[in-house]
């Protein structure tokens, strides 16, 4: 509660930008600016694992092929993965001039294909949302923030069993437990706000769901911090750390919601 005066302005700033984004941009410039953003928490990532060489262009360069892979109908994701098959053998080939950077090959490639594995591919179907129309987006950002607010409070008061010692030592089964009753309750809430053709048993079950991934999203993201003795990400975003830690929670959610809609809605 102490950093609510430094939290507040910053998330009125970025609910403000996101509604803006989803609600009006064309499907190409929604696209060019999810992957500043995905690249923006790469850069992170790539600052948290350290690899031993200059990777990141490579990683940004793989990360605009999935991009176009998305975007872009006749190029899709077998492409992709080529391209990135392609261009990642033929740098580390020719980058790799030293016993000190042979020794760091595979852990460096690993790091670059973590970056897109990890980031530029689950959080890309935050555009496929999108593309089905904007409240589907407008119910993950909605299920995901009462699921966590869920989390806190409930975590901060009675939270008593810890379930991620190393990755998040302050959650708790009473804090997961709230997230996954609190979203399936702001699945009902958010077809009033952001109707979409769903049935309300389907929405609120999808939304319990999301509120269960979501706790298990962030603590995913939490090791790669903890590797690093960082508490946050990065610093772009006062009092909420940097990209990577606002994105965390729709990594695995993202493309969860997507699927769901594809085989559960239907």
């Amino acid at each position: 509660m102490k950093d609510l005066g430094r939290r507040l302005p910053t998330t009125v700033v970025l609910i403000i930008f996101a509604y803006a984004a989803i609600r009006y941009l064309p499907v190409p410039f929604f696209s060019s600016l999810l992957f500043l953003l995905v690249s923006m928490a790469a850069w992170e990532l790539l600052r948290l694992t350290r690899p031993s060489r200059h990777v990141w262009p490579l990683a940004f360069t793989n990360g605009m092929l999935v991009a176009l892979a998305f975007t872009v109908p006749w190029f899709g994701i077998a492409h992709a993965l080529a391209g990135c098959l392609l261009a990642d053998g033929l740098y580390f080939l020719f980058t790799t001039d030293s016993r000190e950077r042979l020794d760091q090959f595979a852990r460096d490639w690993g790091i670059v294909a973590l970056a897109v594995v990890y980031l530029y591919f689950p959080l890309y179907f935050l555009l496929e949302l999108k593309k089905l129309g904007p409240n589907y987006l407008f119910f993950l950002i909605f299920v995901i923030a009462i699921g966590d607010s869920g989390a806190y409070f409930v975590g901060s008061a009675i939270g008593k069993h810890k379930i991620y010692p190393v990755a998040s030592p302050k959650k708790s089964l009473e804090g997961l437990i709230a997230a996954i009753l609190t979203a399936g309750l702001s699945g009902w809430l958010s077809l009033l706000l952001f109707p979409v053709p769903v049935a309300l048993p389907a929405a609120m079950i999808t939304a319990a769901v999301i509120g269960l991934f979501s706790q298990l999203s962030d603590p995913v993201e939490s090791l790669f911090k903890r590797a690093a003795n960082q508490k946050d990400s990065g610093t772009l975003l006062p009092g909420h750390g940097g990209v990577l830690d606002r994105v965390d929670s729709y990594i695995f959610c993202a493309p969860l919601l997507y699927f769901l809609i594809l085989y559960f809605w239907q």
